[in-house]
Order: structure tokens, then C-alpha cells, then sequence
């Protein structure tokens, strides 16, 4: 027998590989690690994720049937300890927590609350008598017993986890308080949760539960954000005892992610701590409400700090009607600065309220009033960085188990044996974190090979200090394109004689399917003040610049920096001199691009340019651990192959490792070329990401990878679209996306054409993000909001920011289905 087949064997084990003399390395199978939720339902929980909530429902147990740290009924601190020193917290600075949590909960004025993971009843005791009704959970039989035997009006108190919510203990608890609940509080709660999929199963169901214009209350949150400096702060370089840290952290744009897939229409409101006494309870967690159907409110004025002078606070009062104030240093961070607790004294009387800066966790934010807080979740959207703890707690488990499953079968347990878990959700802040630095080291590897190194030497990653050209590159792309759509639209309302869009599209005889570019042409030359429009909407060129450069040297060699072939500056430039018959319609984009009629071979000439040999390296990275940690091939379905350079980018990067790859396009030529250059290593199908895909024959559940590369700005409705994607993930799947998030003027003045919808089709972008503008390109903001809103949670992104690789917007970000 070999030590496989009994680890094989064990539901948890979904593979085994040998590592180095004699060890093992065990992988979890996903499903151990898995939340399955629907609407109504009690969520499924595998068997790593059950035990450990089991391990935390132990503890809680032990620690409040000790009875230690008890001071009176309403401050039963027990547990409650610092992480530096072990000891326990002041009780008077617990006692202002609890209240300040408390004023938060009752700001919104609730009359039926059900709270999840109640503990000792800190806050039940503060909240109840404001309330008609209140409904506590916890885990703990010990304080259950303790809370309901109060005896307190209108209380009850079940054991129930906190996703629970549709378990029928906490339905009949609830049935009595005749209505639905106006608030769920969830406070200091989620640092017991094991993951970010389970925290929303519990989140959306608690916002499907709560009544129209009511609250979920998500308090005392640990900032992911803020973990390096938690623990640098405790003891410099410890780096380990982060990663190590048994509890969950998320940051506002993880919460953004989960909110948004909930099916509600909700605000966000991010509240700093106002806590008096400099502690970690103060420095960084803070407060969360979900406001769920709230009634329309007047935008808040925005303000910034360093804009008011002297005495801020005052002239923010003095402001009138909803103000908010950012930028705003905090002092726990920057000494001499306001604290939270100093901005608190400063607005009383005023209704407002302190923030969490969304983007910025050691900054403040301040609102007047309070409600002027809210924001949608698109205001927060982007890539979260939490810090899960399921997956150091299931790495521990899977070794004990292996361990004791060899023993069992009498043979030798490895010196060296190491667990892991799937790559997607479940991993620590410190595992992501090094995850996206080695897909940027691919990437930047792969550029290295794009400039031959010297005779007997290995490539080195390409560093910025070497890019710094490329955001010049990309400024003199914008600049020539300006320049020609402006000499355009002089030619037919030159300065002092302003025409309306109609008459510009007439004088040009633009056919209708493309007046939608010239339209935002307008726009865009009229925001960049080449082209005016006056009030009656009518637009005219501004005086031309006779000293333009040379932009024919210029774009050669701006497409030379860029990583462009010769071929697509002759493409661009000609496109540019035949924009009127381009509009027209008297000669085809496909014409220019593809002169020599070989589609294929004219597609990869922007193939291989600086962002794509970038993101193509970094994405065959995330493929190939993808692959090192499923039961068996890799399941890789590819939406838009195209030339198929993502899908040549992806085959590298598994190598020899079996994987299962369907490649589709929408074309039966992209399809048909595919399988004559990669023959029978890939699968081929149609699909459209414009229709049901598994209404099409795909697989719901059956791939471990999608690889969506520049296709997801063809979708007419790019939510609809991620949400036929997501269908397709298994649990733990990754969704891997590369698209521009920044509209280029040159794309635009020439690609563009090849994406205007045929007579009557809808255009691009219709009823999504984009809806109205004209734009093809999602933003950094849009895309991760579209994902979080069909139920995937961006987990990484590339390139990082501040680097030159930014510059060309092209950007890749890999999702899990929530």
C-alpha cells in the first residue's frame, strides 16, 4: 500500500503529490472548504468550515461559563483581552465600547432587533427597553440559559450559529415579534467567522430578512487593511504572526462586494471609532451599517480638510444642508492630528457623525448630519484584501488527519509533510498578498524575454525603473488622436459656427450605426476643451494649434515603446487619415486592420505589446497554481479565444499539468483556427457571452477557471453577462478577467468602429455601468462593482499601483463566486 490510497481515501484529501525525499504535500478537496447558500435556505457548510465554527463555539463556551471577567450584568467582559499583553481590557473602556456601539444600533431608531452572536448581553442590556421586541442568538448554551432566565420583557434568546437565520429555532423566535425585524446586529461577531463566503451567506440573508428602510448593523469589525501595522506595532517583522492570526479581518470593499450581491438596494455607512482611550478596539476596527431600501436623500456637499484652514470643524458647520469632509488625518496615526474621539466632542449638537475614509484606513472622514454618510456600494468597490482564517485552521486539521489516517494504515509518516488548500477564497492577507507579488514577478519576466538579455544570462524581472517611458507612450497616443478628431470636427463647425451633434453627423453623412462614436467624440473633445459647446448644445472646434508636432514620427514610435509591431502604427495612421469614409461606412475597419485578408496573423500583431505580454505571463502564473491544488485536471473554460494569445499564455503556464480546457469563441473561425493551432490539447464550442451560457451547453459548475481576456466590453450588458459566467464556477472557482478600465483616444478615433451593433441591435453597454455614455470601457471602479453585483468577489489585481505598467489601463483581476 502506498501512502495515497489511505489519504485518498479521507472526504477531506482531494490530492496527493510527493515533495522532495519521501514527503507528502496533502490538498484539501474545495468542497471541504465550501459555503453553498441560497435564498431561504440554510447554507451548507463543509466539513472544515463546520469544525470550525465548532472550534470557536468551544471556546466561547469555556470562556463564558468561567465566569471571569464578569463585573456586573450589563459588562460581562469575559474574553475580552488584549493581544499584545494577554490581559484584560479596562472595564471602564469596555463600558464606553458597549455604549457607543449601543447610541450607533439606536441612531436608526429600531423597534425589533434580532441579534446574532449576543455573547454575555453587553448590548441587549442597553438596547432592550428602546426596543418592542428583541431576538439573541449565540452559540454558548451557558449564556442562553443565563440571558433568558433575566426574565426581561419582550427578550428572547436561542442557540443558533449566526447562519442560522432560516433555522427553525430562530424563526419561531422570531414569529414573536409579529413583524419582521427592522435591525440585525452583528457585533464583534464576524472575527469568528472562517470566511468571506461565509460571512455572506450569513449577510445576505440578514438583508433579505431585515424590513424596507431597516438596518444590518456590522460592528466592531477588524480592518484587514491594518494588520501589517497591528502587528509591526506589537513586534516589528512579524510578518508570520499575522499570517498566523486566527480570526476573520475584511476591509470596506470586501463588505461592498458582499453587500452588492445581496438582491437589495442598499447604502453603505463605514463609522470610525470614537473610543476615548488609545487601544486596538479603538485604532482598527471599526463600524459598518447597511442601510437596506433606504429613502432617497439629498447628495452631501464634499469638502476637503485641507481645504477649510483654520478651525475645519466650525466652517463645516456652517456649511448647510448635507456635508461631508475628507481627507482628514487621524491622530492615532499622525500625531498632532485630530482622533476620532477629539472630532466626536467637536460635532456635538451637530447630528453628524465620524467616518472610516473608504479608501485610506489610518484616515477620517467627517459627516453632517450622520445620514450623509451613506454611500452606494459602488462607492467602495475595488479589490478587498481579507484575511481569512479557514485556510491556516484547515492546513492544521488536513496534517492531523493525514497524519492519523498513516498511522492507522501502519505505514511511515513523512518528516516532511505539508497541507494546502485550493487557490480562490479561504487564504490569509499574507498569502494573497505574496500570491499577487508572484504573478507580478511572471509577468514582469515575460517582458524581460521581450528584451533579449545578454549571452549566459538569466532574465531578471523587468523593474519600473525601466517602464518610466510608458506613460509618456500612452499621453502621446491620446494627444495625436485629440488632435485628428478635433481637425474633423473643424472641418465642419469651425470656431464661430457652432452646429448641433445632428448637423455634425449630417455634414459628415456618418451612417447610423456609428453616430453613437461620433457622439462620444463630442463628449470627449468637449471635456478635454478642444471642441466648445454652448448652452444651446451646439459645438464648435477651438482654434487649431499650427504648430502641432510631426504626429506621424510620434505614433511610430509611441506604438514602438508601447510593445507594438510596425504593422499596427501603419494601421492606426491610415485609420486616422480615412475617418470620414470610416464613418461612412465606404470602407470597413476590418479593411485596415486586416489589409492582407489574414485575420489571424493581423489579430496578433496587438498580441504581444508591453500590457499584454504582462498580464498573459501573470494569468498563466494564476493557472498553473491553479492547477496544483484540484483533484484532477485543471477545468478551464476560455469565453472570447479570439487568436487565441490568452489561451497560448495559459498553456504555458500549465506546462505539463493535465488540465481540461474548453476553448469557444462566438466565431466559428476563431474556433476552427484554435483547433489547427492547438490541435487535440484543447476542447472547442461556441459561445456567446451575449446569451444564457448554459442555456448554450455549458457545463453550470463545471470549471475550476474562466478566462474571459478583452471580452467582457463586447457584452451589451456586462452585469448580465458576469452573472451567465459565475454559473459556470464550481466552489472555490476562479474567474480570470483582462479589460481596459480607461477609454484610449486612439482605440477610440479607429477600434472602436469594429464593436458599432449592426441595424438594430442594441449597443454596447446599454444597461449596465456604461448605460448612456458612449463608453465601451468599464472603469477601475465599474468593473469590480459589475463583478461584486453578479455575486463574484475580486480578489486580486494587477499591475499594482503607482507602477508605469499602469499607464496603459489594461488590467487583469481574478474573482471568486461568493
Amino acid at each position: 500500500m502506498t501512502p495515497h490510497e489511505p489519504l485518498l481515501a479521507h472526504p477531506w484529501i482531494a490530492r496527493v503529490d510527493p515533495a522532495g525525499t519521501g514527503g507528502l504535500v496533502v490538498t484539501a478537496d474545495p468542497a471541504a472548504t465550501a459555503v453553498r447558500h441560497e435564498p431561504g435556505r440554510l447554507p451548507v457548510l463543509g466539513d472544515l468550515v463546520a469544525e470550525h465554527l465548532e472550534h470557536w463555539g468551544e471556546v466561547y463556551d469555556w470562556t463564558y461559563s468561567s465566569g471571569e471577567g464578569a463585573h456586573r450584568p450589563d459588562l460581562d467582559l469575559s474574553g475580552w483581552r488584549a493581544t499584545g499583553t494577554g490581559r484584560p481590557l479596562p472595564a471602564d473602556h469596555m463600558a464606553e465600547w458597549a455604549d457607543r456601539t449601543a447610541e450607533l444600533v439606536l441612531r436608526h431608531q429600531p423597534s425589533r432587533l434580532l441579534e446574532l452572536g449576543c455573547g454575555t448581553g453587553m448590548l441587549l442590556h442597553r438596547l432592550h427597553p428602546h426596543l418592542k421586541g428583541y431576538v439573541g442568538t449565540d452559540l454558548s448554551e451557558h449564556v442562553v440559559t443565563r440571558l433568558n432566565g433575566l426574565g426581561l420583557d419582550g427578550v428572547t434568546v436561542v442557540r443558533a450559529a449566526a447562519h442560522e437565520i432560516n433555522g427553525g429555532t430562530v424563526r419561531a423566535a422570531l414569529a414573536r415579534l409579529g413583524e419582521r425585524p427592522d435591525c440585525v446586529l452583528l457585533n464583534s461577531v464576524t472575527q469568528c467567522f472562517p470566511s468571506v463566503e461565509y460571512l455572506a451567506a450569513v449577510l445576505h440573508d440578514a438583508i433579505g430578512l431585515v424590513a424596507p428602510a431597516g438596518t444590518v448593523v456590522v460592528g466592531d469589525v477588524r480592518h484587514s487593511g491594518l494588520l501589517d501595522e497591528h502587528y509591526s506595532r506589537l513586534e516589528p517583522g512579524s510578518a508570520d504572526r499575522a499570517a498566523a492570526d486566527t480570526e476573520l479581518l475584511f476591509d470596506p470593499a470586501t463588505l461592498a462586494a458582499v453587500a452588492a450581491s445581496a438582491g437589495r438596494r442598499l447604502t453603505v455607512s463605514l463609522f470610525a471609532k470614537t473610543l476615548t482611550a488609545d487601544t486596538e478596539l479603538t485604532r482598527y476596527r471599526f463600524d459598518a451599517v447597511l442601510h437596506v431600501e433606504p429613502p432617497q436623500s439629498p447628495p452631501a456637499a464634499i469638502r476637503r480638510w485641507d481645504e477649510l484652514g483654520p478651525g475645519p470643524m466650525a466652517a463645516l458647520a456652517r456649511q448647510g444642508g448635507p456635508v461631508r469632509l475628507t481627507g482628514v488625518p487621524n491622530g492615532l496615526f499622525e500625531p498632532g492630528a485630530p482622533t476620532g474621539a477629539s472630532l466626536r466632542a467637536a460635532l456635538a449638537g451637530t447630528g453628524g457623525g465620524v467616518l472610516l475614509d473608504r479608501d485610506d484606513a489610518m484616515r477620517l472622514q467627517v459627516a453632517i448630519p450622520a445620514a450623509a454618510a451613506a454611500t452606494p456600494p459602488d462607492a467602495l468597490a475595488g479589490v478587498g484584501r481579507p484575511h481569512e482564517p479557514l485556510g491556516a485552521f484547515a492546513r492544521a486539521r488536513l496534517s492531523e488527519v493525514a497524519r492519523r489516517e498513516l498511522r492507522r494504515a501502519g505505514l511511515p509518516i513523512p518528516e516532511h509533510l505539508t497541507a494546502r488548500i485550493p487557490s480562490g477564497p479561504g487564504h490569509d492577507a499574507v498569502s494573497v498578498t505574496r500570491e499577487a507579488a508572484d504573478a507580478d514577478r511572471a509577468g514582469r519576466l515575460a517582458l524581460a524575454r521581450m528584451i533579449p538579455a545578454g549571452r549566459g544570462r538569466a532574465p531578471e524581472p523587468v523593474p519600473d525603473s525601466a517602464l518610466t517611458h510608458l506613460p509618456h507612450a500612452v499621453r502621446r497616443f491620446d494627444e495625436i488622436a485629440l488632435r485628428a478628431l478635433t481637425r474633423l470636427i473643424a472641418g465642419v463647425a469651425p470656431a464661430g459656427r457652432p452646429r448641433t451633434a445632428g448637423q455634425i453627423m449630417a455634414a459628415l453623412g456618418v451612417a447610423s450605426r456609428h453616430e453613437w462614436i461620433v457622439r462620444r467624440w463630442l463628449q470627449v473633445l468637449t471635456t478635454e476643451g478642444t471642441v466648445r459647446r454652448d448652452p444651446g448644445g451646439r459645438f464648435d472646434a477651438a482654434a487649431l494649434d499650427t504648430a502641432a508636432p510631426d504626429d506621424t514620427a510620434g505614433l511610430d514610435r509611441a506604438c514602438a515603446e508601447l510593445g507594438y509591431p510596425g504593422q499596427m502604427a501603419i494601421f492606426y495612421r491610415t485609420a486616422l487619415a480615412r475617418l470620414p469614409e470610416l464613418l461612412r461606412d465606404e470602407i470597413m475597419a476590418q479593411a485596415l486592420l486586416f489589409p492582407d485578408g489574414d485575420l489571424l496573423t493581423s489579430l496578433s500583431k496587438d498580441q504581444h505589446n508591453v500590457s499584454n505580454t504582462y498580464l498573459n505571463a501573470a494569468m498563466g502564473h494564476l493557472v498553473a497554481r491553479a492547477a496544483a491544488t484540484r483533484t484532477g485536471p485543471l477545468r478551464v473554460v476560455e469565453l472570447g479565444g479570439g487568436a487565441g494569445g490568452s489561451t497560448a499564455a495559459a498553456l504555458d503556464g500549465l506546462g505539463g499539468a493535465p488540465a481540461d480546457y474548453l476553448f469557444t469563441d462566438v466565431s466559428r473561425f476563431f474556433t476552427m483556427s484554435a483547433e489547427d493551432r492547438f490541435g487535440d490539447r484543447l476542447r472547442y464550442a461556441l459561445l456567446d457571452i451575449n446569451a444564457d451560457l448554459v442555456a448554450q451547453g455549458a457545463v453550470p459548475g463545471g470549471a475550476d477557471v474562466v478566462i474571459a481576456a478583452n471580452v467582457l466590453h463586447c457584452a451589451r450588458h456586462a452585469g448580465r453577462s458576469l452573472r451567465w459566467i459565475r454559473e459556470l464556477l464550481a466552489p472555490g472557482g476562479l474567474l480570470v478577467v483582462t479589460e481596459a478600465i480607461r477609454e484610449h483616444y486612439l482605440v477610440l478615433a479607429t477600434m472602436q468602429f469594429l464593436l458599432s451593433a449592426r441595424e438594430g441591435e442594441p449597443q454596447l453597454g446599454a444597461g449596465d455601468r456604461r448605460g448612456g455614455t458612449g463608453r465601451v470601457f468599464l472603469t477601475g471602479r465599474e468593473l469590480p462593482a459589475e463583478l461584486a453585483e453578479a455575486g463574484l468577489r475580486p480578489i486580486l489585481e494587477l499591475p499594482r499601483a503607482g507602477s508605469p505598467l499602469v499607464a496603459p489601463a489594461q488590467h487583469l483581476f481574478v474573482a471568486t463566486r461568493l
